[in-house]
């Protein structure tokens, strides 16, 4: 993704899994042709990663705040836990810091960049242009597939459903869109 402010500061920014199977949030300096100088890191993992579901959008939200996406590494229960970056959309500074109106900042055992969790494979999201809201595609397991709108705080529900709960539902958030995929690879 590109800096909303590229043309003054040129920063680009990357997300990958290294060699080292962390997954890192990096910027750039894309003055002019090349890169300049070395990559500065802005998030790393302290997991490793399974290669499995890491990958996913970077975008800035019309806060200025960088957005990036991580799934579940392969292990569905990571969706629920907020002690693991996995199956969850983070929420940062230009700079690699956590804004203080995150939804979890602050509070003990939570990792204070996640903005939205609960996903499986979120690896893209957009916002509207019009209204400056976050909607997101969820790949499904074995049955459905999402499209959500990703709100602060929010709880998507995976692994405990796919798509629209029907039974205990208390705190997990609905997909607005969702469709069958009957066995077949149709992200």
């Amino acid at each position: 993704a590109f800096d909303p402010n590229f043309s003054s500061n040129h920063y680009a920014y990357f997300y990958f899994t290294g060699t080292d199977l962390h997954n890192y949030l990096v910027r750039v300096d894309a003055g002019g042709d090349t890169f300049q100088g070395s990559p500065t890191v802005l998030y790393q993992t302290n997991e490793l990663s399974n290669l499995l579901h890491v990958g996913g959008s970077i975008r800035f939200g019309p806060d200025g705040k960088m957005y990036f996406a991580i799934g579940d590494n392969g292990f569905p229960p990571n969706a629920q836990n907020l002690g693991v970056p996995y199956g969850k959309i983070m929420r940062l500074n230009t700079d690699g810091s956590v804004p203080g109106d995150n939804p979890f900042a602050g509070q003990p055992g939570v990792l204070p960049e996640i903005w939205a969790y609960g996903f499986r494979n979120p690896w893209r999201f957009q916002f509207d242009p019009s209204n400056g809201r976050m909607f997101g595609g969820d790949v499904g397991n074995d049955s459905i597939e999402e499209v959500n709108q990703i709100v602060r705080g929010g709880n998507y529900g995976f692994p405990t459903h796919e798509g629209p709960c029907t039974s205990n539902c208390s705190g997990f958030i609905n997909p607005i869109y969702s469709y069958a995929h009957d066995g077949q690879s149709s992200a």
